[in-house]
């Protein structure tokens, strides 16, 4: 009778040991998928946050951009009209200098052409208005106008459309390399290539200039802020950069227009 009450003893000792056991090991499985879903909810909102405050930097700029484009069409290119105006007016009254002043004029008359031009590239509603191709192809015909570089434009495939906002963050980071390498790069070619397919664009941009140390380009840098902006439109990026040149290759998904 005393080993029987033992026995009962012992199977319900147990039973308790394994009946806490088992729900401590569930609480602490709830509270581990708690921890990793706090810590994933965290991790979307701050990806949300990162991304939000990345389009606000974006629209803060354009606006900027927006506004100089304003006051170089408007203001400054008034003023360059008014003095070619002025300096026409001048002409047939000083015969002695009218070689002289028709050259001005003419000086200032492509400045104002240049102003114009370049106030179209930096305003976003005008880039929307004619498309990413016309939009890089002011660009490429400015360089060769100016004969900063001898540059061409590429396109293969039949385009399709793309999204304002992506059409714009795309340009913008095409004009990035474009600044980098009048500024920097030391090139004498630059070509743009724009190959679409049936699902994809795929973007390539290069200059044969003196490239760069990707290792010693501070992070926060034009050309490396580039691979966050290509990740706001699911965007693939790549930078290649060697004494031959630099080049970038950004493969954009094609995706529905709402």
């Amino acid at each position: 009778m005393e080993y029987e009450s033992i026995k009962i003893v012992l199977f319900i000792s147990a039973f308790l040991i394994f009946l806490i056991l088992g729900i401590f090991i569930t609480l602490y499985t709830v509270f581990q998928r708690k921890k990793v879903d706090l810590i994933i909810d965290q991790q979307l909102k701050e990806k949300v946050f990162e991304e939000a405050l990345k389009k606000s930097e974006i629209e803060i700029k354009e606006n900027a951009l927006k506004n100089i484009a304003w006051e170089l069409h408007d203001n400054v290119g008034q003023l360059l009209s008014l003095a070619r105006l002025e300096l026409n007016m001048l002409a047939p009254k000083s015969e002695n200098n009218s070689s002289k002043i028709k050259e001005i004029s003419e000086i200032i008359g492509n400045s104002l052409q240049e102003i114009r031009t370049l106030s179209k590239t930096l305003n976003a509603e005008y880039i929307n208005s004619v498309g990413l191709e016309e939009s890089i192809r002011i660009e490429i015909n400015r360089f060769n106008r100016l004969k900063y570089l001898d540059s061409q434009l590429i396109i293969n495939g039949n385009p399709f459309e793309i999204s304002n906002q992506d059409e714009i963050i795309l340009f913008r980071m095409i004009q990035e390399f474009f600044s980098n390498t009048i500024k920097h790069a030391q090139a004498t070619k630059l070509e743009v290539t724009l190959n679409y397919s049936e699902d994809f664009l795929e973007i390539n941009v290069k200059d044969n200039g003196k490239g760069f140390d990707k290792e010693q380009v501070i992070k926060g840098s034009g050309l490396m802020n580039m691979q966050s902006r290509a990740k706001m439109i699911q965007t693939t990026f790549d930078l290649y950069s060697n004494g031959k040149g630099t080049s970038i290759k950004m493969t954009y998904p094609k995706k529905g227009i709402e």
